[in-house]
């Protein structure tokens, strides 16, 4: 599972610490998946050198629990959620909690209710903003709607750079294979023929450099970028560096790819 962290967008003195997705808690699904290794956003951060408090935006690809569940970790933090998305969990929750419990499952395989008790508090509290379609939400980074796709409204977002334009995915794009075979995966709650659209799309404005897209899931990401093994097993990809920003890995760390 991956998540992305990008500091930038220095306008007015403001340096953003914005995330692409968040995680979820060590609750129940450690024991419903084979999950291990779990770690807190306070230690994978550190191991960047931020804190769960510097993230002032979480930008929510989809309100999958391993994408959104943990957003009560980052206390500062403005949420950026597609008004779609919302509106379809909620219609799918509603339908399902009318089913006897049993035929469920397939509903909750990937969605906790609970994860939309908690934004309905984020709504109220003003910490979860919605966003319909198109737009730019950071300098530089900007929201793009693929309706219809893995989940009722999934964002992928475009993030500018000196070093030209990359893609944080979510779950738009599992694999890089995804982009690269024009093969959608299996398991979604949309249109896999949106998706197939959507790599159309990709391979368009990225020059079918495939590379500039970071993927949901895809490891391949620690072979096609400078990667490093943390202590704890996990691996850190940079995939862009600021001009003249350093790099965050440790001199001691091993190095997956140079």
């Amino acid at each position: 599972m991956l998540y992305t962290l990008i500091v930038g967008g220095e306008v007015g003195g403001k340096q953003h610490v914005a995330l692409v997705d968040c995680g979820f808690r060590n609750d129940y699904w450690l024991d419903r998946y084979p999950f291990g290794e779990w770690e807190s956003p306070r230690e994978v951060l550190g191991r960047v050198g931020y804190t769960p408090e510097d993230v002032d935006v979480i930008l929510v690809s989809h309100m999958h629990f391993d994408h959104m569940g943990n957003f009560e970790a980052f206390p500062n933090a403005q949420l950026y959620v597609q008004f779609d998305e919302y509106i379809g969990w909620s219609m799918a929750v509603s339908n399902a909690k009318q089913m006897p419990e049993e035929d469920q499952s397939w509903v909750f395989s990937s969605f906790d209710p609970q994860d939309l008790a908690r934004a309905a508090q984020g709504i109220a509290d003003g910490r979860i903003r919605f966003v319909e379609g198109d737009a730019e939400l950071l300098p530089g980074v900007t929201a793009r709607l693929a309706k219809d796709s893995h989940t009722f409204g999934s964002q992928w977002f475009k993030v500018d750079t000196q070093n030209g334009p990359f893609v944080v995915a979510g779950d738009t794009v599992y694999w890089y294979s995804n982009v690269e075979k024009m093969w959608a995966p299996g398991y979604g709650q949309g249109n896999s023929f949106n998706l197939i659209n959507l790599y159309r799309t990709l391979q368009h404005e990225l020059k079918r450099e495939t590379n500039r897209i970071i993927p949901g899931h895809d490891p391949e990401i620690f072979n096609r970028h400078t990667s490093w093994v943390t202590d704890s097993g996990h691996s850190v990809t940079e995939v862009n560096l600021r001009t003249n920003d350093a790099s965050r890995r440790p001199a001691n760390a091993p190095v997956l790819l140079t």
